[in-house]
C-alpha cells in the first residue's frame, strides 16, 4: 500500500521526520537535529480509494486500457500514464484535433525526445508521441524547458519514467489534450487567479493549463481528482486511482459512456441473435436431432463405459487375488523373519555369554602367564645351577678317569715289574738248585 505524508507536531526534542522517495513506494523515518519543543513532524497515512476511483479503474480496466492486475491504492509511474493517456485517447477521443495518433506523429521522427528513453524502451512509442505532439516538455520543445528540473548537465534531458506521476503532471498533460487554451491567458494572470496557497510551488509551465482546467468548474480535472482544496500539493505523487479519475474526465466521461453503452448493445444484440438461433433451431427441429443423436452418443459411450468399468472391475478383483496373496507370502516370510530374528537373538545371547567366558578365562590364563613365567624363572635359575653341577661333575669324572687311567698304568708297570722280579727270583731259584 502507499504512504502520503502527513505534519503534526512533536514535543520530543529530537524530532522525527517522514521523508516519501518519489523513486521507490516507500517512506522513510530522518532524525532531525536539536528540535525545539512544538516543531512540526511527519506521520504517515495509507491512500483511501473512494468509490469515484475505484469505479473509473473499473470502466477502463472493462475497455482494456488499464490492465486487470492494477490496484487503486498504488502509485502511479510516469510511464505508466502516458501509455495510459495515449492509448484512452487513440480509443476513444472523437475529435481529429484531440486526437494523438502515434503512427503518424512518430513518422519521420530522428531524434529521441528524451535520453533516458530508448529506442528499446516498451513505452518508447508512447512517450515519443507524447513529446511530439508537445504534450510534455522534450528535446523537442523549446528553450524554455531548459530551465526545469528534468533537465541535468550529467544525464541529459529526462523523462523519468519510474519516477512516481506528481501531481502537477497528472493535470497539466491531460489538460493540454483536453483544452484549447486561449492565446490571451497569461502566466502571471494564472498564477494570481488560480486559487492556491501553494502556487508558488507550481512550475510555470503548468500554470496556464490548471487555470484553464479550474475555469472547467464542477467539470474541472483537477476538482474531479482531488476534491475541493487550497492546497495542491504539485509534487506530490499520485495513485493509479487518481489517474484513472483524470483519464475518464472531461470530454472522455461522454466518449465512454458512449463506448459503455455500444458494449452494452453490442451484448444485447448478440444475446437477441441467440436466441432468434435457438428459436429457428427449436422450430425446425435441429435441436431435437441434435439432442437425440447426442443423447444416442452419450447412451452408447455409457454402454462402453460400463464395459470398461466391468472390466476394470474384473481386473481389480483378479488384482485383488494377487495382492492378498503376496501379502499372505509376505506375512509368512515376516513371520519366517521374526523367527530367524528370535534366533539371532538367543544366538547373540550366547555369542555374549561366550564372550564374557572368553574374557575371563583370558583374564585366568593371563594371571597363569604371569604364575608361569616366574615358575620358569625360578626352573631357569635351577637349570643354570644344574649345569653349573653337571660341568664340576663332568670336571670330576674327567679327573677321575685321568686317575683311573693313571691308577691302570702303575698297576700295569707294577704287574710289569711283578713278572719281572718273578722272572728274577725264579732265576734265582734255578741258579740256587
Amino acid at each position: 500500500m502507499a504512504w502520503a505524508t502527513v505534519r503534526r507536531p512533536e514535543p520530543s526534542p529530537l524530532g522525527r521526520r517522514w521523508s516519501h522517495c518519489l523513486h521507490c513506494d516507500e517512506t522513510r523515518p530522518v532524525t532531525t537535529k536539536a528540535v525545539t519543543s512544538g516543531v512540526l513532524g511527519r506521520i504517515t497515512i495509507p491512500f483511501a480509494v473512494d468509490s469515484t476511483q475505484e469505479e473509473a479503474l473499473f470502466v477502463l480496466k472493462k475497455l482494456e486500457i488499464i490492465e486487470d492486475d492494477v490496484k487503486a491504492d498504488e502509485l502511479c509511474t510516469r510511464r505508466e500514464y502516458a501509455r495510459w493517456l495515449v492509448k484512452t485517447n487513440t480509443q476513444l477521443e472523437r475529435y481529429r484535433k484531440h486526437r494523438i495518433v502515434p503512427s503518424v506523429v512518430l513518422s519521420g521522427s530522428t531524434i529521441a525526445a528524451f535520453d533516458d528513453v530508448s529506442v528499446d524502451d516498451p513505452d518508447f512509442a508512447t512517450i515519443q508521441s507524447l513529446a511530439e505532439a508537445g504534450i510534455i516538455p522534450s528535446k523537442l520543445s523549446d528553450r524554455e524547458f531548459a530551465s526545469t528540473s528534468n533537465v541535468s548537465e550529467d544525464q541529459g534531458v529526462c523523462f523519468l519514467p519510474d519516477r512516481f506521476l506528481s501531481r502537477q503532471d497528472l493535470i497539466s498533460w491531460k489538460a493540454k489534450i483536453e483544452y484549447e487554451v486561449m492565446p490571451g491567458i497569461d502566466k502571471e494572470i494564472s498564477r494570481k487567479n488560480i486559487g492556491f496557497l501553494d502556487v508558488r510551488d507550481i512550475n510555470s509551465e503548468a500554470l496556464v493549463e490548471l487555470f484553464v482546467d479550474l475555469r472547467a468548474g464542477e467539470q474541472s480535472i483537477l476538482r474531479r481528482v482531488f476534491g475541493q482544496a487550497k492546497r495542491f500539493q504539485p509534487d506530490k505523487p499520485s495513485t493509479k486511482a487518481q489517474a484513472a479519475v483524470s483519464l475518464t474526465s472531461g470530454r472522455m466521461e461522454e466518449y465512454i459512456q458512449s463506448e459503455l453503452s455500444k458494449l452494452e448493445a453490442e451484448n444485447l444484440s448478440r444475446l437477441m441473435e441467440m436466441e432468434e438461433i435457438k428459436s429457428d433451431l427449436l422450430d425446425r427441429g435441429e435441436i431435437q436431432r441434435i439432442w437425440e443423436s447426442k443423447m444416442e452418443a452419450e447412451r452408447s459411450r455409457g454402454l462402453e463405459v460400463e464395459s470398461d468399468y466391468l472390466a476394470s472391475v474384473r481386473d481389480l478383483e483378479q488384482e485383488k487375488i494377487v495382492q492378498e496373496n503376496a501379502r499372505a507370502e509376505l506375512l509368512r516370510q515376516k513371520a519366517a523373519l521374526d523367527c530367524q530374528k528370535q534366533l539371532l537373538s538367543s544366538l547373540k545371547e550366547e555369542v555374549d555369554e561366550m564372550s564374557e567366558r572368553l574374557a575371563r578365562e583370558k583374564f585366568e590364563h593371563v594371571n597363569e602367564q604371569c604364575d608361569l613365567s616366574g615358575t620358569i624363572h625360578d626352573l631357569q635359575v635351577k637349570h643354570e645351577a644344574v649345569l653349573d653341577t653337571k660341568s664340576m661333575l663332568e670336571a670330576e669324572i674327567e679327573a677321575l678317569r685321568k686317575l683311573r687311567s693313571w691308577v691302570e698304568d702303575e698297576a700295569r708297570r707294577s704287574q710289569a715289574r711283578a713278572k719281572v722280579l718273578e722272572e728274577v727270583e725264579r732265576r734265582w731259584k734255578w741258579e740256587d738248585q
